[in-house]
C-alpha cells in the first residue's frame, strides 16, 4: 500500500476532447429544452395541468410536446451547437493534469482515497479485494436473489399507492467498496476501511424528504441541540456561560449505522409518532427503505444481525437522518436530567459543556455511558476537557476562543487557479475561503496564527489573494424563491464560442416584449449558469471501475424497468456493454433511418426520445 501525492487537489479539471465538450453541450442544450416545452405547454393549456401533488423530486419520463412558439427558439439554440469554435490552450499545469491522467489510466493498481483525509493510496486488487471482503463478512452473510425480487415488489406497491410507479425503476445492483480511514491509530500496520454501499432504493429519496421534515418538527418540539453544521456548534460554544469554571464530555457513538437495529428505529419513530412528527403511512416508507442489500462479486449480501433485512447503511439517501432522529431519542432522555443547553450532538458526535467539579462530571459522563447502553450503543468519552476539537473547529474553555482544526496528515488543497473551472468560481474561492476561517476563528490574533498554512496553500494553488481577518456574520441570509429556469452549458476555456453570450441575444430575439411566451420566457427567467466538465477524481473513479469490473462476476441486472411491458429492448435495456441499434424515425415527408452505438443503450434511448425536433414514430 504506497501512499500517492499528486500536489493538487483531485478537484481539478483537465481540458475535455472537443466530442466530448460537444455531447456534454448536447445533453445539456436537451434537458434544458424539455424543461422549456413543459413549462410552455402547461402555460398555454392551464386546463391541462397537473395536479399538485408531491412528486419527491422524481421527473417525468414522458416526452414534452412539440411547442410551435417555440421552435425558432429551439432551431437557433441548436445551430448555436453546430458552430461552436475552439481554440488551442498551451498550460504547463493541464499538460501536468494530462500527464497524471494517463498515468493513472495505464496503472494496474487501484488508487483509493482515504475517509476524512485528502490522502490517497495504491492498492493491488488482491489486497483492496481482501479488505473488501474482510470488511463485508464481518458484518453481512450472503442470500438468493429471491430475496431481492421480495424486495422490489415490496417497493413497487408503495411505489404504487403514491402514484410514482412510472417514474421510479428498479435499484441497480451496484457493487459495495471501501475507503481507508488513515486517520485511525496504527494505520499502516493493521488498515482500517469504511464500508460504503451504493446499492439503494431510490425510494429513500422519499424517505429523506420525510424523515427531514420529522427531524425538524421534532427538534422545534422538544428544544434539544441537534447540530447541523460547524457554525451552530460555534454560536452554542459562544453562548456557555462562565467557560472558565466549566469543562468538556466529548463522546462518540462507536459504529453507530450498524449499530442501529430496527428495534431502537422503532422506539424513535414511535417517539416521533407521539409528538405529531410523522404519519402511520410515512412509517412504512422509512422501514422499508430499511430492507437493504449489499452486493459483491455479483451476489447479494445481508446482514447477520438482522433476520428482516433491516440495515442502515453508509451510502444511503436518507442514512444522515436515521441518524438524526435515532440520536435525539436517547438525546431527548439526557436532557430530562441535565440542562438542554448544555448537550448537543451531530450525527454520531456529542458534546457537552457542565459548569461542576471534576467528581460530578465523571458522574455525567457514567450517567451518559448508560442512557446509551439501554439503547444498546456503545459510545467512547472523554470527560474533564478544556480544550477540545470537534468536526473541524478546535473549541477552547480557558482563553474562550476557538479557531479552524483539520485531522492529522490532512493537508488542505485547493482548485487551481488554473483549472478548467468556470471563472466565477475560480474567482470566488479565495474569497470563500477567507471566509470561513474567518468565521471559525473568534478574533484576528487567532486568525493570524491558523492563517499561514492556507495561505501557503493557496500560494500553491496560484492565487494571489492575501488572507485578511473579516469579522463573522452568523445571521442568515434570505433566500427569495424565483422562478427560473436555467442554462447550464459545461465551461471550458479551450471553447472559443461565447455561449453565455449567444444564449442571451437568442431570448431578447425570441420572447420580446409582446410576444406569447414573453411573460415565462424573459431575461428575467431564463438565465445561464456553466456547469464543470469531469475533473481528476472522476478519471481515478473510471479507473477503479474498470480494473474492478474486469476481476469481478457481471451482475446479470439486464433491465430495471419497473414495468417490463414497456421496455424499449424487452430484457435486455441496461446491458452494459457495447450495443449497436437501428432506429426508424418517419415523419409526414420522409423515413430516415438511424444506427447508433452506445455503451449502455437505456440512456441512450432516452436522450433520443427528448431530443425529437419534429413530430414522428420512433421504432428501434
Amino acid at each position: 500500500m504506497d501512499q500517492i501525492n499528486y500536489g493538487y487537489s483531485t478537484k481539478n479539471i483537465t481540458i475535455p476532447q472537443r466530442s466530448e465538450y460537444i455531447k456534454t453541450l448536447i445533453e445539456k442544450t436537451e434537458s434544458f429544452i424539455k424543461r422549456l416545452r413543459w413549462k410552455a405547454y402547461f402555460y398555454l393549456n392551464p386546463d391541462r395541468s397537473p395536479p399538485g401533488k408531491e412528486n419527491y423530486g422524481f421527473k417525468s419520463r414522458k416526452c414534452p410536446p412539440q411547442i410551435k412558439e417555440l421552435s425558432a427558439f429551439e432551431n437557433d439554440l441548436l445551430e448555436l451547437i453546430s458552430h461552436v469554435k475552439f481554440k488551442n490552450v498551451n498550460c504547463a499545469f493541464h499538460d501536468q493534469l494530462d500527464r497524471d491522467s494517463t498515468s493513472i489510466k495505464n496503472s494496474d493498481k487501484l488508487v483509493i482515497p482515504a475517509d476524512k483525509t485528502t490522502n490517497f493510496y495504491n492498492l493491488s486488487l488482491d489486497l483492496y479485494n481482501k479488505l473488501l471482503v474482510d470488511n463485508i463478512t464481518a458484518t453481512y452473510k450472503a442470500t438468493d436473489n429471491n430475496v431481492v425480487n421480495e424486495i422490489n415488489r415490496d417497493a413497487k406497491c408503495l411505489a404504487t399507492k403514491l402514484d410514482l410507479a412510472d417514474r421510479i425503476d428498479i435499484p441497480a445492483k451496484k457493487e459495495a467498496y471501501i475507503t481507508l480511514k488513515d486517520h485511525k491509530p496504527n494505520f499502516v500496520a493493521k488498515p482500517k476501511c469504511r464500508l460504503i454501499n451504493p446499492a439503494k432504493s431510490e425510494l429513500g429519496n422519499i424517505s429523506k424528504v420525510i424523515l427531514d421534515k420529522c427531524n425538524s418538527k421534532l427538534l422545534a418540539v422538544t428544544k434539544i441541540q441537534q447540530w447541523k453544521n460547524t457554525m451552530a456548534v460555534v454560536s452554542w460554544f459562544s453562548n456557555l456561560a462562565n467557560k472558565s469554571t466549566t469543562s468538556f464530555i466529548c463522546f462518540d457513538i462507536v459504529d453507530f449505522y450498524p449499530s442501529i437495529t430496527e428495534d431502537l428505529l422503532s422506539q424513535a419513530l414511535n417517539f416521533a409518532l407521539l409528538n405529531d412528527a410523522i404519519s402511520e403511512q410515512d412509517l412504512d416508507i422509512v422501514m422499508h427503505c430499511r430492507k437493504s442489500l449489499l452486493f459483491h462479486d455479483g451476489k447479494p449480501w445481508v446482514k447477520k444481525s438482522s433476520e428482516d433485512l433491516f440495515d442502515v447503511t453508509m451510502g444511503s439517501f436518507d442514512g444522515a437522518e436515521i441518524c438524526e432522529l435515532v440520536g435525539t431519542f436517547p438525546l431527548h432522555k439526557i436532557t430530562q436530567k441535565y440542562d438542554i443547553g448544555r448537550i448537543g450532538l451531530y450525527r454520531d458526535d456529542g458534546l457537552a459543556a457542565f459548569d461542576a467539579p471534576p467528581q460530578k462530571i465523571e458522574r455525567i459522563k457514567k450517567d451518559l455511558c448508560q442512557i446509551f447502553s439501554n439503547y444498546h450503543l456503545r459510545i467512547t468519552v472523554e470527560a474533564n476537557m478544556k480544550t477540545i476539537n470537534y468536526l473541524d473547529v478546535t473549541l477552547d474553555l480557558t482563553s474562550g476562543q476557538y479557531y479552524p482544526y483539520s485531522k492529522p496528515n490532512s493537508i488542505p488543497l485547493y482548485v487551481n487557479s488554473k483549472s478548467n473551472h468556470p471563472p466565477q468560481i475560480i474567482r470566488n474561492l479565495p474569497s470563500s475561503i477567507n471566509r470561513r476561517l474567518s468565521d471559525l476563528s473568534s478574533n484576528e490574533a487567532v486568525f493570524n496564527k491558523v492563517a499561514p498554512t492556507y495561505q501557503q496553500a493557496l500560494n500553491d494553488s496560484g492565487y494571489t489573494h492575501k488572507l485578511t481577518y473579516s469579522e463573522s456574520s452568523l445571521k442568515k441570509k434570505r433566500n427569495r424563491l424565483r422562478n427560473i429556469i436555467w442554462f447550464n452549458p459545461p465551461f471550458s476555456m479551450n471553447v472559443k464560442t461565447n455561449i453565455g453570450h449567444l444564449f442571451l441575444n437568442l431570448v431578447k430575439k425570441h420572447f420580446p416584449t409582446g410576444s406569447a411566451l414573453h411573460k415565462i420566457f424573459n431575461r428575467n427567467t431564463l438565465k445561464i449558469s456553466y456547469c464543470c466538465m469531469g475533473n481528476i477524481q472522476r478519471t481515478i473513479n473510471s479507473h477503479n471501475q474498470a480494473l474492478l469490473t474486469k476481476s469481478t462476476t457481471v451482475i446479470n441486472d439486464s433491465c430495471n424497468c419497473r414495468n417490463k411491458d414497456i421496455c424499449p429492448v424487452p430484457g435486455q435495456c441496461n446491458t452494459s456493454s457495447p450495443v449497436v441499434y437501428q432506429a426508424t424515425v418517419s415523419t409526414i415527408e420522409r423515413i430516415e433511418t438511424y444506427v447508433g452505438l452506445a455503451d449502455s443503450f437505456k440512456p441512450r434511448y432516452h436522450n433520443h426520445i427528448k431530443s425529437f425536433n419534429y413530430s414522428g414514430l420512433f421504432s428501434v
